[in-house]
């Protein structure tokens, strides 16, 4: 069994979900004597030919400036590997795929969220990921979905009735949650904040995520507590949030350092999840591994994840009371929940597994 992932970055991952997921899946495969390799763009800055017992190529194009060269030559480069089975992640290069296919292999498509439904794009922009959407569905030989809700909106509003499998994304368990906090991890990464006294997003300031609606309810609620956002700060949207800040609404911009990452979730009273267009976000995944209280925004993809170990809110209104009544109260049973919930249903262990055995049932390859 030859399996190519292509579509990401590459690995080492240094960008964000495709690219994690790639890792942690990629090198689990070869621990189950899998031949496995990771195709990725011109930015990747590794130059070694293996990477945790993973095949490492990179292509001359880089994926957010040219992605049908991305896209179409990193197909070349794993069909001359003689794959098996191709996981292409994302939509730019579903047009692609008829001019590639052949009984000799599978390509599968992971195409995330729904792009398309995304605020920041204009019009015409949307069309095109659109498309690439509709492509991905009528061309690819198996469509691998990261939510029900990601395969209900193809099967009903798109047509993909077969050939399509749900695969959640996988998630880590935070390490804080066995080295407990000291007030020292705080000053040593220059962070002004105690243990269970801040609520905390973490997200790409979009519309589509609602930042918006809970720093409007947060603002409305007598919570005590600051308010904590993680994100880039060079989005067009951002420049009107950040018109809030004050000494309770705190902008800290973007945080790369991965523990300093997992001290803010793990040390939060609260995690606000916004999100309304994706599938299973890595964020929220991370808040559960985190044993966070998840207050998330009332949808299909966020209940799907959460169940009914957190609390939702639909507006500003809403979002305020649960300031309040996550304020007064620990909900200690949620927290537990979620967490279990992580370890169970969203450990890399088992999304492996799946892709595995998706892989030998399609190619007809067995152990």
């Amino acid at each position: 069994m030859r399996i190519a992932i292509i579509g990401t970055r590459g690995i080492p991952a240094n960008y964000g979900g495709f690219e994690t997921f790639a890792e942690e899946v990629a090198k689990r495969m070869t621990q189950k004597s899998i031949e496995v390799l990771v195709i990725g763009d011109k930015s990747l800055d590794y130059n070694k030919q293996y990477y945790i017992g993973v095949q490492i190529e990179k292509t001359k194009n880089s994926k957010p400036q040219n992605p049908i060269g991305f896209y179409r030559e990193s197909l070349k480069k794993a069909i001359g590997w003689d794959a098996d089975f191709i996981l292409m992640c994302g939509v730019g290069g579903t047009m692609l795929i008829p001019f590639f296919k052949s009984k000799k292999r599978v390509i599968a498509v992971n195409p995330d969220g729904l792009g398309f439904k995304r605020d920041k794009y204009v019009w015409w922009k949307k069309a095109v990921f659109y498309s690439q959407y509709f492509a991905a569905s009528k061309v690819s030989q198996h469509l691998v979905c990261d939510s029900i809700g990601i395969q209900t909106y193809f099967r009903k509003k798109i047509g993909r009735k077969r050939n399509s499998t749900v695969i959640e994304y996988g998630t880590y368990l935070n390490p804080f949650l066995k080295n407990k906090i000291k007030e020292d991890d705080f000053k040593k990464h220059e962070l002004a904040y105690k243990l269970n006294e801040y609520h905390l997003v973490v997200a790409r300031l979009e519309p589509e995520n609602n930042v918006k609606m809970i720093m409007e309810g947060f603002l409305n609620s007598d919570a005590k507590f600051p308010l904590v956002i993680v994100g880039n700060l060079n989005t067009p949207h951002s420049k009107d949030l950040i018109k809030y800040k004050s000494d309770k609404l705190h902008f800290i911009g973007g945080v790369y350092d991965r523990e300093k990452l997992q001290l803010l979730r793990a040390g939060s009273k609260s995690y606000w999840h916004g999100h309304s267009v994706g599938g299973t976000n890595p964020s929220l995944l991370e808040a559960m591994g985190s044993a966070n209280l998840c207050v998330c925004h009332e949808n299909i993809f966020n209940r799907e994840v959460v169940l009914e170990n957190g609390f939702y809110f639909e507006n500003s209104k809403s979002a305020a009371k649960l300031f309040d009544e996550v304020e007064a109260n620990n909900f200690q049973n949620l927290k537990n929940g979620a967490l279990e919930r992580a370890k169970i249903y969203y450990n890399w262990e088992r999304i492996t597994d799946m892709y595995v055995e998706l892989a030998k049932e399609t190619t007809r390859i067995n152990d």
